[in-house]
């Protein structure tokens, strides 16, 4: 038996069913995204969204329309991942402002509900993207607006009718999206986000159309807010002073003490700007590295701290800094990054990052996780570094959410995370570290060499399943079926005569002897390119490079 009216109660079967549905087949949209690497989980970021909001929802004491609607809003505002999931949860945001002061919904409202709900959408997204799920939501609910646009005298639609015909308008315009991207016609492929959108508006069709509700469990949402300092031992610090200063010297110095300052230790920083030279290194010896800078110039914002006494700190009480930490050392302004990887989080930590939350390729922490680790840094303005493009928008609905100052830093990768934190100048004020951040990341080329999940084409390039594929700045640039050839080979061609550094980041499954091997390569084709190796240890990606 079809429904003609949803209130409160059922509202919230309706979510249930929809949840289940999008549970159900997060593996199917997740195959859907275009890109071939490892990281396609479009599916499994919406999933964990609509879990959040549903077990929000099942919070509800009294579920009127209005209440479900709000709880549903803020569960998935706080469980979003991802770009997805953020899109995802601004049309909830919409639905639930359109279902203020409404009892029950009927085919009308239910329509305006969705046409706020598209409207939230579009306006969270800074440049929309047509071919998206953001296509799917403005179609279907410009459909439902002509609809209920009838004439006088004319019968509306009943609620099962209206829903027959949006879901289809809806599933119409998903097959359409390859129309809009030229890459989802390449690959074959619909959009990942628009067929996401479907399984939920499947839910809404299933029960108004009085189908059983089925599977109703709620995945319990996976936090990825773990230090990683959790996994160090600190008997394996051999170099115990992280020691960091900035030299200023007279115009452009002559000389250079990087190799003399390298030579006391490791986990080496050594960047040369017109009158300034920014030193980071793990010593034992921190006055020897000092005098080195000296010879140089003056020296300025001295740090040095011993890392076994900060990793204690760091893992006392599990993942909570002790209160006694927290007050002692409130700063002016503080760093939170996500990083895979405890090479690239060791990395984060010694360029000044106050908390690392464990995630990126795979796993994007939630806005919730965000929050929690901004809620960590003791300090009342707060840079955040995503470090990944699909991580942007969650960042920046933790800002709105947060009571702290928040900067979000659009890093799209590792590299650029990197140069962002070199930028930064605690002589300089909030607008002035804002901008020199967000000229830096600019900087760097980021170059990824991974492997495909499944066969597709991109490019015009035929890519299939366990290909070796060289990623720089984000398109596929070499493919093949070694590791080191094909590193060699996007390399190559991402250097130009002005490049000076190469920066090897290398992963969870290469050794230390293959990356050395690789960076004596990297030399023999420039010998006026510097080349640096640091252990990474991210999973997934064999080797980060960042070139500059």
């Amino acid at each position: 038996m079809s429904i003609e009216i949803i209130n409160g109660e059922l509202l919230l079967e309706i979510f249930k069913q929809s949840t289940a549905d999008l549970n159900k087949n997060k593996a199917i949209v997740d195959a859907l995204n275009v890109f071939p690497v490892p990281d396609g989980d479009t599916g499994t970021n919406m999933s964990l969204t609509m879990n959040s909001a549903l077990a929000e929802a099942l919070k509800v004491s009294e579920p009127t329309v209005e209440n479900v609607s709000k709880a549903i809003s803020k569960g998935s505002l706080l469980g979003a991942r991802g770009n997805s999931g953020v899109i995802l949860s601004q049309i909830f945001r919409g639905f639930a402002k359109g279902c203020e002061g409404v009892e029950e919904l009927d085919s009308l409202t239910l329509v305006q509900a969705f046409s706020a709900a598209r409207e939230a959408a579009y306006k969270a997204v800074l440049k929309p993207v047509e071919g998206t799920i953001l296509t799917v939501i403005r179609k279907m609910s410009q459909y439902g607006e002509e609809l209920i646009n009838v004439e006088d005298g004319e019968v509306e639609p009943t609620l099962k009718e209206t829903m027959d015909l949006l879901i289809k308008k809806a599933n119409e315009t998903l097959d359409r999206t390859p129309d809009y991207l030229d890459v989802l016609k390449q690959a074959g492929v619909v959009d990942a986000g628009g067929r996401g959108l479907i399984c939920i508006l499947d839910g809404f069709h299933h029960v108004i159309s009085g189908k059983q509700a089925e599977d109703h469990n709620v995945v319990a949402p996976v936090s990825a807010s773990q230090p990683v300092q959790g996994k160090i031992n600190p008997d394996d610090i051999k170099f115990a002073y992280c020691t960091e200063f900035i030299i200023r010297t007279a115009g452009k110095p002559e000389g250079s003490v990087k190799a003399e300052i390298e030579a006391l230790g490791d986990s080496m920083v050594y960047v040369e700007d017109d009158d300034i030279i920014k030193v980071h290194i793990h010593t034992n010896n921190p006055g020897v590295a000092l005098e080195k800078g000296l010879s140089l110039g003056e020296l300025v914002n001295i740090k040095i701290e011993n890392m076994k006494e900060q990793h204690s700190s760091i893992i006392e009480g599990a993942s909570e800094m002790s209160a006694a930490h927290v007050a002692a050392e409130k700063k002016p302004y503080g760093f939170l990054a996500v990083a895979m990887g405890d090479g690239i989080s060791n990395i984060f930590k010694d360029l000044g990052v106050d908390y690392i939350i464990e995630g990126g390729q795979t796993m994007n922490p939630s806005t919730e996780d965000i929050v929690q680790g901004i809620n960590k840094v003791n300090s009342d303005t707060v840079f955040i570094l995503p470090n990944n493009s699909n991580i942007i928008l969650a960042a920046n609905q933790a800002k709105e959410i947060s009571e702290k100052e928040i900067v979000v830093i659009p890093t799209k990768s590792i590299p650029q995370g990197v140069s962002a934190m070199i930028a930064f100048d605690g002589t300089e004020d909030l607008a002035k570290n804002e901008e020199h951040m967000v000229e830096a990341i600019q900087l760097p080329k980021t170059i990824q060499v991974t492997y495909s999940v499944r066969d597709t084409v991109f490019n015009d390039m035929e890519i299939k399943e366990s290909d070796i594929l060289g990623v720089a700045d984000g398109t596929i640039a070499a493919v093949g079926q070694n590791v080191h050839d094909v590193a060699l080979q996007v390399l190559k061609n991402a250097m130009t005569a002005d490049s000076e550094i190469v920066t090897i980041y290398y992963g969870s499954d290469i050794d230390e002897e293959a990356a050395n091997s690789l960076a004596e390569e990297i030399e023999a084709l420039n010998d006026e390119v510097d080349v640096e190796v640091y252990y990474g240890g991210q999973p997934l990606y064999y080797y980060i490079f960042s070139v500059e």
